[in-house]
């Protein structure tokens, strides 16, 4: 378990760099579109590419991010009615169910992004692969922050019929 904390903690951190280099990229292109276009009269072809591909990226690492810190919205009206034994197995049924969905996102996302190997993008001329890598990798991060969380909350169930 150990292991797995200490590569979600160093994938984690490089998914906070990437969502931060590529928010920055976002921050300095747009208003530099913007004033090429509407200033100077003259608009660059790649940057309005390159910001949607990094908005994809910097989505997917600050998902993986937000699910790690618990930023992710839950609606837990069902949980916080429930007694405690009942609360327990509706929440493991929702790890369960989290795990399906992000294995069979990583899955179909790998497999998208290997169908789109050798398309290239239209302005920018990168492989599409790497556009479409954000869904696999990050969706990756996501299932591993799982399975650490479910690690945690099975230990906690142990723990407390003690």
């Amino acid at each position: 378990m150990q292991n797995l904390r200490r590569l979600n903690g160093t994938l984690l951190m490089l998914a906070g760099w990437i969502a931060m280099a590529a928010l920055a990229a976002i921050a300095i292109l747009v208003p530099y579109e913007v004033v090429g276009r509407y200033g100077i009269g003259r608009m660059s072809t790649w940057t309005n590419e390159f910001c949607q591909y990094a908005v994809v990226w910097a989505t997917m690492m600050g998902g993986a991010v937000g699910l790690k810190r618990g930023m992710h919205v839950g609606i837990t009206s069902l949980t916080d009615s429930l007694p405690p034994g009942p609360c327990r197995w509706v929440q493991g049924i929702g790890y369960v169910c989290m795990l399906v969905f992000l294995s069979l996102m990583t899955y179909y996302g790998f497999d998208q992004t290997m169908m789109n190997r050798n398309q290239t993008s239209s302005t920018v001329g990168i492989s599409m692969s790497i556009p479409y890598a954000a869904l696999p990798i990050g969706f990756l991060m996501m299932l591993l922050i799982t399975v650490e969380h479910l690690a945690d909350f099975l230990t906690a169930g142990r723990a407390g019929r003690k």
